[in-house]
């Protein structure tokens, strides 16, 4: 009989071994170290107290990690990755798991429950429209095979304190969960932050979580964009391979052709959900 429980710290080996496992024939490359996994799941503001297995016996065969911030003003849940081991696939372990864990989110005040899943996923994203979530944004997911050499006229400087006012006056759209600034202040020690300046005004950032070389966000004032300014900003935090960019907003065209000048091509895309667990 399949048992759904929420975790402790003292599982966070068999998750991490679960998590390898269920993800081993995902359309993307999931395996990471046991420290890469910790510092996804703080990123991610992973709480194991709110994550919730599915065990058979004292196997751990599905887990549904998620993380309580806020997001867009509002008390949010974010399922920061949910799947089930072959072998135990098409059994109504998903669907169990999650119906189970929504009852302890509302307990700690969600006010509602965000996710991302693979648009090509098709029977996970039937899942979860049929659970309520309802789509908010299709999310693009670029890769390259080239490093970028760009001319660098401008000043690229570290930065340790981001000026989140004035880089907010930066964006066309918002960063997906993973990218937004509070993702950036819980990795504080995994984070590179620069800033491209010129005339010592600061005319872009850009900020790349370190373990998987994620761009996490990357924006350039409207009155200096057009300068390469953006360029100079990819190249300066690339290491020694090309950076991988999750979740841009792909009604962002202009954010998008600015990837594809520079290499990047899109491979994937996901669906950006939410559910209302609390009414108003």
């Amino acid at each position: 009989m399949i048992a759904y429980r929420l975790l402790s710290n003292d599982d966070f080996d068999s998750l991490h071994e679960c998590f390898l496992l269920a993800f081993s024939d995902y359309e993307v490359d999931m395996g990471m170290s046991r420290e890469q996994f910790r510092q996804r799941l703080t990123r991610d503001g992973a709480r194991l107290d709110l994550t919730a297995a599915a065990f058979d016996d004292e196997r751990m065969i599905g887990f549904c990690i998620n993380g309580l911030g806020q997001w867009q003003g509002k008390t949010t849940a974010y399922d920061g990755g949910a799947a089930v081991i072959p072998g135990y696939r098409g059994r109504g372990v998903g669907k169990e798991m999650l119906t189970f864990v929504e009852g302890k989110l509302k307990e700690a005040g969600a006010f509602q429950y965000l996710l991302e899943v693979l648009t090509s996923n098709v029977p996970a994203a039937t899942l979860y429209r049929k659970l309520g979530f309802t789509d908010t944004r299709t999310l693009a997911v670029l890769r390259s095979s080239t490093r970028i050499s760009a001319a660098n006229d401008f000043s690229i400087r570290r930065l340790e304190n981001p000026d989140w006012q004035l880089f907010q006056t930066f964006w066309d759209g918002y960063p997906s969960w993973q990218n937004s600034t509070e993702a950036v202040d819980r990795v504080i020690n995994e984070r590179i932050i620069v800033g491209a300046y010129a005339n010592d005004e600061c005319a872009g950032y850009g900020v790349v979580f370190i373990p998987s070389a994620n761009l996490m966000q990357l924006a350039v004032a409207p009155n200096h964009r057009r300068r390469g300014i953006g360029s100079a900003i990819l190249a300066s935090l690339e290491t020694s391979e090309p950076l991988k960019i999750n979740n841009v907003d792909q009604d962002l065209k202009g954010s998008l052709a600015f990837y594809e000048a520079n290499g990047y091509k899109q491979v994937l895309s996901q669906y950006e959900m939410i559910k209302i667990l609390h009414a108003k």
